[in-house]
């Protein structure tokens, strides 16, 4: 504070005198120039050629427009290269009467005056001397050039206040942040510790005090808080882990006893009131046990195959399933999946072609392939529509790689159960699901397969219909190519 009232009162008296200053340095400079130019005229080292740059060099170091004139009027030296208007002030000095004038400083050698010329708003301070010789010295300096000089010299000293108060305050903020350091570093400390951040640490300073004996006490108590925090948080965790474990198996158990139920209780009621039909003898004639018989069985190849396939599944998820890479011709294998199905293409009325077809030796896990296939094919036949068209073709997609599709012209999957239709037990209409015996399973069994085998696959929608496609890699030397 005392730094600042300094500054400010320095700031103050500068621009109340600097310009007084200034005026009488302007003064002292004038009178320095006319004793020079008196002592050289004594010297006899005034006046000619030889001289000049060294006059000229004299008025340029103290910025002060010159003239000496002899008895006659002539123009002996001058700092300027027009002289004539410096001989009409030197004149109009001299025989005017200028009440405006103003005596500042009279010697026996010269006068300094302040006064003003006519035709010209700018005051000058002037000196009229005699030299040795009588000739005649006139010397002016504009007061512009004064206020000027004295207007910038006040603003850079007030910038220079301005960036002292700065530096002072930072200063002392400095100082005093080196005697109250370690208070707040107390304070830091204690709402770190109490935000559970047990790494900050206090050190103690070069000198020991006081409130380094609080620090280390503080330390030790940060310490032993960690360690008991540290300590209950491995026990929450440890039982939240456990809690979590037994909700999600709950979960897990409860959905798939859910999902089971589901799809059993409807193949089991049909099974049973049918079975009981035949033993009280509903049916009396020959056909129409044969028709109960039919659907029993159906249903328990319904359940058969349900169980099957969440066996399968079961072994895929937890890494039970063993691979037997093999090299097979697939060509051979959907020819196989597709006799076994020939009795739903007739039912149906379904139109089959194989596009490409050609012998084709893949090198992949036999059993885990027509797995994949027959899935594709039954998933095909259960939602095939429309022209009751179902197509099976080869894309030989890249080097090493092909690509087998299985496309009905069935209706378009949503985009809302596209990214779901891998999941197990989700049906994207599930109506149709249960009409034609769908687990809801078949699509979880293809995706984890396929994972097993580490080989893409997929499904898009086309304007006539649906294509599931998987990709396989070729065994080595194979002559398969795409056709085109």
């Amino acid at each position: 504070m005392i730094i600042i009232t300094a500054v400010v009162v320095i700031s103050l008296l500068t621009s109340c005198f600097l310009g007084d200053y200034y005026l009488y340095q302007r003064r002292k400079d004038m009178s320095t120039v006319f004793n020079q130019l008196y002592e050289k005229c004594n010297n006899g080292a005034l006046y000619g050629e030889e001289n000049e740059k060294e006059c000229e060099s004299l008025f340029d170091r103290y910025s002060v427009s010159v003239v000496i004139v002899g008895s006659n009027g002539e123009c002996l030296v001058t700092s300027d290269n027009d002289s004539n208007l410096l001989i009409e002030q030197l004149n109009y000095s001299m025989l005017s009467k200028d009440d405006s004038a103003k005596l500042i400083k009279q010697t026996d050698q010269y006068e300094i005056l302040s006064t003003r010329f006519p035709h010209l708003e700018s005051k000058f301070l002037i000196l009229i001397g005699v030299l040795p010789d009588d000739n005649i010295v006139f010397m002016r300096v504009p007061y512009s050039t004064i206020v000027k000089l004295t207007r910038l010299t006040n603003k850079f000293f007030f910038a220079l206040a301005l960036l002292a108060v700065v530096v002072s305050i930072l200063i002392s903020r400095y100082v005093v942040s080196r005697f109250t350091k370690p208070l707040f570093g107390i304070i830091d400390l204690t709402k770190r510790i109490s935000n559970f951040d047990f790494e900050a640490k206090y050190y103690p300073q070069k000198i020991y005090n006081e409130v380094d004996d609080l620090g280390e006490h503080i330390n030790e108590m940060s310490t032993t808080l960690k360690r008991a925090i540290e300590q209950l948080k491995t026990a929450n965790d440890s039982l939240k882990h456990d809690l979590e474990v037994r909700e999600e198996t709950e979960n897990m158990r409860k959905e798939f006893v859910s999902n089971v139920s589901h799809e059993l209780k409807t193949p089991i009621a049909l099974i049973q009131g049918y079975a009981e039909g035949l033993q009280e003898g509903i049916m009396d004639d020959e056909n129409s046990r044969q028709i109960y018989l039919d659907i029993i069985i159906d249903e328990a190849n319904k359940m058969n195959r349900l169980v099957r396939e969440m066996l399968i599944l079961n072994q895929l998820e937890a890494g039970q399933m063993s691979m037997d890479l093999v090299d097979f011709n697939v060509t051979d294998m959907i020819d196989s999946v597709i006799d076994s199905n020939k009795i739903n293409f007739e039912a149906q009325n379904i139109s089959y072609s194989f596009i490409n077809k050609e012998e084709c030796i893949v090198h992949a896990d036999e059993f885990l392939v027509e797995q994949v296939i027959t899935n594709f094919v039954s998933n095909a036949i259960h939602y095939v529509l429309n022209e009751n068209v179902i197509t099976v073709r080869y894309d030989f997609v890249k080097k090493g790689k092909v690509r087998i599709s299985v496309f009905n012209s069935g209706n378009n999957i949503g985009k809302k159960d596209l990214k779901h239709i891998w999941e197990k037990f989700y049906k994207a209409d599930k109506a149709r699901s249960r009409e034609y015996g769908g687990s809801g399973i078949g699509l979880s069994v293809v995706k984890a397969i396929m994972d097993l085998l580490h080989e893409k696959f997929g499904v898009e929608n086309l304007e006539n219909g649906v294509e599931f496609w998987f990709e396989l890699s070729l065994a080595k030397d194979t002559k398969f190519k795409q056709n085109s």
